[in-house]
């Protein structure tokens, strides 16, 4: 673990820390949160990246990836404006917000718990010679 705390976050509780972890998730959201804290981009290019980032999960489809673009705007993740594409039409351009950088490192916090729970697991079933 890297240290971080959810109690050095106010207002996120520990349920934060495991959200949309389970099976058949696809991680969607710490994917744009990841890709936007590197730079802000338009949703087509978030679609094209998602496969940068080696989380589990089936590859989101474009329309997954809007709808949740739109959902971490409406909770203040992402911000969004217009930018002019120049020979094509205008293109939706979303950036990650202060709150969103929280959400990352509780995203990140969580993740590491997952592993870390795992792992232990792993070492009770070779302790057990189960494998």
């Amino acid at each position: 673990m890297t240290g971080r705390n959810v109690q050095d976050r106010p207002g996120l509780t520990e349920y934060d820390t495991f959200r949309c972890e389970g099976p058949g998730k696809r991680f969607i959201e710490p994917r744009i949160l990841y890709l936007l804290s590197g730079k802000p981009s338009h949703g087509y290019e978030i679609v094209g990246r998602m496969k940068e980032i080696p989380l589990p999960g089936s590859l989101p489809d474009t329309g997954a990836v809007y709808r949740k673009l739109r959902q971490m705007e409406g909770k203040g993740l992402v911000t969004s404006r217009w930018e002019d594409g120049g020979s094509g039409p205008k293109r939706r351009i979303y950036s990650i917000t202060v709150k969103g950088k929280r959400s990352m490192a509780i995203w990140v916090d969580g993740i590491e718990q997952r592993v870390t729970m795992l792992n232990r697991f792993v070492s009770l079933c070779d302790e057990m010679a189960v494998r």
